[in-house]
């Protein structure tokens, strides 16, 4: 079909805003809108018609409930029961009912939507084509894309996300002040007059009441149960959230309006379900995921400060951000993680790290990174996006892991927070999705409205209960002032508003300084190999693939944590049959390696020197949890780290030259992950590396068998030097028939 454009002017700061606050609100309404300075990121606002066909998604009947505890390493895997997916036109004024569909997961109902696009002769230049969908998935839709079972999902029948067919939209174009509508030939809206334009009449704050919440006290105490779990080695960072509630004042389109004055954000929205009673009001900083010109990229956000009072205190802010370990772990953690989610459906090896700076908001300042990859032609739009749905920055690592622990931490659904508003149009190959941080979520009731504002942050092993408490508050004091007059317990000269900027990264010395992004790098190394790798549940395996790609070799993942109930030692040797690998890794995953019977297997019979092909022993290396799994299959001892646990740090790492570390620097820099470590006991296995204060184990060799362990992770942002050690490696599996390496003891 043809699609027509038409250009208005005008010097209307927020027009999409005026055409909607001129409506009563009783219609279905959704406006993507950009506030606050322009910049790559705020250029345009968008508002589109949704009066052609709109998908309901909604829960299905229930299921049994899972056991067990997620923060004790014990998680449900599998699907949930397929979703409830409704088509409705827009007849005469209502929305009827046409077709009922059931997809098993949430790229198969992204399919299904696609199939009803209008495709046009696109030609034009923009990055939203009519014919596509937009709308609303809620958070608690992450399940369809990350098979997880939990306990506390919503009753059956609950509304879970919306997506409408947008036939026309009007873009604000804040750079030129130029209006463009762009709709299929024949809608409605090419035929009338733009709307008059008023000036927006801000309400204001509301006399103050205080919603309902957790205490500060048992907020803390959550922030301290996932500190014991990373300890115990189940995960390396949560996102938990807590949420404010109570009966509101006025209608929530008054909220929308406040938050765009006080909290101006580049990936702003507001949704209006009028039939259902659901309005979202959101001044989002956060971008999940962007589709244009076949690059699919993302925005991480994690590592906050509030903003200072003055410039001198603001830039201090600034500096301690990027000093410190903890919030650079979190950082770093989140762009391993999402690396990792894009490397599932980009072309091998383009995946990479390509921007870190600053953000700094009304009330608070972030780090934000880009990651981006070139998307593999196989692969459909709605399966990038499912890949990095929900965000990681809301969730945490391992992803399906801690979806399972903040159920069980925040005891109920999340329905639209830390969900995504945004639009899709798969004929075109655009997209474009936000993360629903800093909103607010309103049901209506008989006589007002009754709102809901979330807001958390990433949790990890150096994590202070009070300060995650006090950030927490930070984020949502501008939210629920726009709601309810209540700034979450802050004064003004507390959390000061301050103007809207983007600032470069401080630099800072040591080990954080040798870390920053950089576009993919290959080392020079001519490979056939295969590699079989295990995947242990980590959100990082995808990267240890790609890495591995990148110095030529092939790999094949097969999963470590496999629900069946199958002969283990059958399950190996066709696995060698199948594939006949030249390497084998242990992948590194959440809780100990005995959660793993794959990696144990196949670690004792490499030690036993069983783990061959044409009689040649396979090369192995674990990593991580695979590391471990080697350790305890020689007999040594896996205890929590007597020092500590350390998740996401880039840490020094010394080592005695030998095997893996042949020809690499003494100033080795690895990025940790890990809440135990092995105890030496026995001759079996040699040490080749130690952490920087020699005490605990970071690497592990057999004296003649091309068997490796590392307590690190290679892959990440982190090591700079990983793709050097990997190689080695790979050399190593093309003389394992002559392997006599040297690998000399040392003792710390």
């Amino acid at each position: 079909m043809r699609m027509i454009e038409r250009v208005e002017y005008t010097s209307h700061e927020s027009p999409l805003i005026a055409m909607i606050d001129s409506e009563n609100h009783n219609v279905d309404e959704l406006l993507l809108h950009s506030g606050g300075p322009i910049s790559d990121l705020s250029k345009f606002s968008m508002l589109p018609a949704l009066d052609s066909l709109r998908f309901l998604f909604f829960e299905p009947q229930g299921e049994n409930l899972p056991e067990g505890s997620a923060l004790n390493g014990e998680i449900s895997l599998g699907s949930p029961s397929p979703l409830n997916l409704i088509l409705q036109r827009f007849i005469d004024g209502r929305w009827q009912t046409e077709e009922e569909f059931n997809p098993e997961t949430l790229e198969q109902a992204l399919s299904i939507v696609a199939e009803h696009e209008i495709t046009t002769d696109n030609n034009s230049n923009h990055t939203i084509t009519p014919g596509g969908f937009a709308g609303l998935l809620g958070y608690d839709l992450g399940r369809w894309s990350n098979s997880i079972r939990i306990k506390n999902s919503p009753q059956p029948g609950t509304l879970l996300g919306v997506l409408w067919r947008c036939d026309a939209w009007w873009i604000h174009n804040r750079q030129k002040g130029e209006l463009v509508l762009l709709g299929l030939e024949g809608h409605d809206w090419l035929n009338t007059e733009m709307p008059e334009l008023t000036d927006l009449k801000i309400p204001s704050i509301p006399d103050s009441r205080v919603p309902e919440s957790e205490s500060d006290s048992d907020h803390a105490r959550k922030v301290e149960r996932i500190r014991q779990a990373i300890k115990g080695g189940h995960l390396y960072q949560v996102n938990y959230g807590r949420k404010w509630q109570g009966e509101m004042e006025g209608k929530p389109w008054d909220v929308f309006l406040r938050m765009t004055r006080s909290n101006p954000a580049p990936f702003a929205s507001w949704l209006n379900l009028a039939d259902y009673g659901w309005a979202i009001a959101s001044a989002s900083p956060e971008r999940l995921m962007r589709l244009e010109s076949g690059i699919v990229s993302t925005r991480p956000i994690k590592g906050t400060r509030p903003r200072g009072k003055s410039n001198s205190e603001d830039s201090n802010l600034r500096l301690e951000l990027v000093s410190s370990e903890k919030e650079m772990a979190e950082h770093l953690m989140l762009v391993d993680l999402e690396r990792h989610d894009l490397a599932s459906v980009c072309k091998k090896g383009s995946v990479n790290w390509s921007e870190c700076r600053i953000e700094a908001l009304a009330n608070v300042q972030h780090l934000v990174s880009e990651v981006e990859g070139e998307l593999s032609p196989n692969i459909s739009i709605g399966k990038s996006l499912t890949s990095l749905f929900p965000g990681g920055s809301i969730t945490g690592c391992p992803k399906v892991v801690t979806m399972a622990a903040i159920d069980e931490l925040e005891g109920s659904s999340r329905s639209a927070w830390t969900g995504s508003i945004g639009h899709i149009n798969q004929s075109s190959g655009q997209s474009d999705w936000n993360i629903l941080i800093r909103t607010m979520e309103a049901r209506s009731g008989p006589d007002s409205w009754f709102a809901t504002v979330q807001a958390g942050g990433g949790v990890v092993i150096d994590s202070n209960p009070a300060a995650e408490v006090e950030e927490a508050r930070w984020k949502a004091a501008a939210v629920a002032e726009a709601t309810w007059g209540f700034r979450t317990g802050f004064s003004m000269d507390e959390l000061p508003e301050r103007e809207v900027g983007i600032l470069p990264l401080p630099s800072v010395e040591g080990v954080l300084g040798k870390i920053s992004p950089e576009h993919p790098r290959n080392v020079d190394l001519e490979s056939e190999s295969h590699i079989l790798l295990v995947d242990n549940l980590d959100s990082f395996t995808n990267n240890i693939a790609d890495s591995l790609h990148r110095l030529g070799s092939k790999v094949t993942i097969v999963e470590g944590r496999n629900t069946d109930d199958f002969d283990i030692k059958n399950q190996v040797d066709m696995l060698l049959e199948k594939y006949s690998p030249t390497h084998i890794i242990l992948g590194p995953g959440p809780s100990r390696p005995e959660v793993s019977s794959l990696s144990m297997e196949i670690a004792s019979r490499a030690l036993e020197n069983q783990l061959t092909i044409s009689d040649a022993p396979i090369p192995l290396l674990g990593w991580c949890l695979g590391h471990q799994a080697i350790g305890l299959a020689a007999g040594w001892n896996l205890v929590e780290s007597p020092i500590g646990a350390v998740h996401g740090v880039p840490s020094k790492i010394k080592h005695n030259g030998s095997g893996l570390y042949t020809g690499l620097s003494n100033d080795l820099v690895m990025m940790r992950y890990n809440s135990l470590v092995l105890e030496d006991t026995n001759g079996q296995l040699i040490v080749n590396s130690w952490d920087e204060s020699d005490s605990l184990i970071m690497g592990i060799s057999h004296p003649t068998l091309p068997i490796e362990g590392v307590q690190f992770h290679p892959e990440s942002v982190g090591s700079p030097d990983g793709l050097e050690l990997l190689k080695q490696f790979l050399i190593m599996g093309t003389e394992c028939n002559k392997f006599t390496l040297s690998k000399q003891v040392r003792q710390p």
